[in-house]
């Protein structure tokens, strides 16, 4: 699945690196207009939370990383998302790139979790993966489609 998504994410990077300035080739995804700042509220509220988990990391607060993970990105974050309302307006393929998202940070606090209790080289290498794995749907999903 992560090399589904990276492929895909390389794929319509150079994509759109190719089209010229005044092109956009992302699918264009329609909202109402409330729902539209909601979703643009949301992927800032996702920006800030990986910024807040990297800088926990650096800081080795790894537990504190871990809750920000599940609690704004994770599964558990779906509600506070209003995903199940979000949904319904994006295609099949925004939808599972989200749910891929979401699932992804999840695994990203239980490797937080670890982490805490054995830090090392190794251990960290699995956290950079995990990150990398969360921020890889961000890319696929931002390069495929916009709401503007």
């Amino acid at each position: 699945m992560r090399l589904l998504l990276a492929t895909t994410a390389a794929a319509l990077l150079i994509s759109l690196t190719t089209a010229s300035p005044a092109q956009d080739a992302r699918a264009l995804v329609r909202f109402p207009e409330p729902m539209q700042e909601h979703m643009l509220s949301n992927m800032r509220d996702h920006l800030v939370t990986l910024n807040e988990i990297i800088g926990n990391v650096a800081d080795g607060k790894y537990d504190a990383a871990a809750k920000l993970a599940e609690q704004r990105l994770g599964m558990s974050s779906l509600g506070l998302h209003g995903a199940a309302h979000m949904a319904p307006f994006m295609p099949q393929p925004m939808q599972d790139i989200g749910t891929s998202m979401h699932h992804a940070a999840s695994r990203l606090a239980i490797v937080l979790q670890d982490t805490s209790v054995s830090p090392s080289l190794d251990t960290m290498r699995d956290v950079s993966r995990a990150i990398h794995e969360v921020t890889a749907t961000c890319t696929a999903c931002h390069a495929g489609y916009r709401i503007r």
